[in-house]
């Protein structure tokens, strides 16, 4: 199945893009996604809400960020989108400053104070690891009728190339369907990491948010400048 990759140069190409990371979070269910956009309530309109509330915010988070290149594939045949992929190249350490973000989508009290928890828990590893020049694979994702075809590693190697014409380490925080792809391409992963509210005191509140944001995993994923980590022969971030 022949496809096209091209970079999204509008904000009406995002519309289509979040209905696809949609689907692709799914199928199968992976929890992450309901950390960054959560659905309150039930049925097709709440669900509708929810989707353009994402959308707004993710236009908001890439016009906003000088650094975030999203790319996109597209099946020719039927010119549906394949998969995106979000990827950042920082010239500088971008933890240099500390940050007060919030997960201000979610509202204030104990939902947002247990998102944040477990947002903290996500960003941390790419903070203490990545305090230098890198590039960054923020989100990589295909529709479920298009995987196994060759979209991902598109996605992939326009990535890879940057990467290495510019003489960088790269890292990405990845799902287990994602990373026998990313160590095909050289990343080594660290130990995984699993999200909970252990600080938090049981309650129906914590119970709740569990049974949407949990459970979920994710291995801090990094590659050495030109890959050569594949055979082992340098020092990880976490070592």
């Amino acid at each position: 199945m022949p496809f096209k990759l091209t970079e999204l140069k509008e904000d009406a190409e995002f519309e289509e893009l979040v209905k696809v990371e949609w689907a692709s979070y799914e199928d199968p269910f992976c929890h992450l996604i309901r950390l960054f956009f959560p659905i309150y309530g039930q049925g097709s309109e709440v669900r509708a809400a929810a989707l353009k509330e994402s959308t707004e915010r993710q236009i908001m988070w890439h016009r906003g960020d000088p650094s975030s290149r999203w790319i996109k594939v597209i099946d020719i045949e039927t010119g549906r989108l394949a998969g995106a992929a979000c990827w950042h190249l920082y010239k500088s350490n971008p933890y240099a400053e500390p940050s007060e973000d919030e997960c201000t989508w979610f509202p204030p009290g104990p939902d947002r104070e247990m998102a944040n928890d477990l947002m903290e828990q996500f960003m941390t590893p790419r903070m203490t690891y990545m305090g230098k020049p890198h590039m960054f694979l923020e989100i990589c994702f295909v529709h479920p009728d298009f995987r196994r075809r060759g979209a991902g590693r598109l996605l992939m190697d326009w990535g890879i190339a940057k990467v290495d014409e510019m003489g960088v380490e790269s890292y990405i925080d990845a799902t287990a369907e994602g990373k026998p792809l990313y160590e095909a391409y050289g990343f080594v992963a660290a130990n995984e990491l699993h999200f909970h509210l252990n600080k938090h005191e049981a309650s129906p509140k914590r119970k709740e948010l569990e049974q949407q944001l949990l459970p979920f995993s994710f291995w801090p994923m990094w590659r050495a400048v030109g890959g050569q980590s594949k055979n082992g022969d340098s020092k990880k971030p976490w070592e």
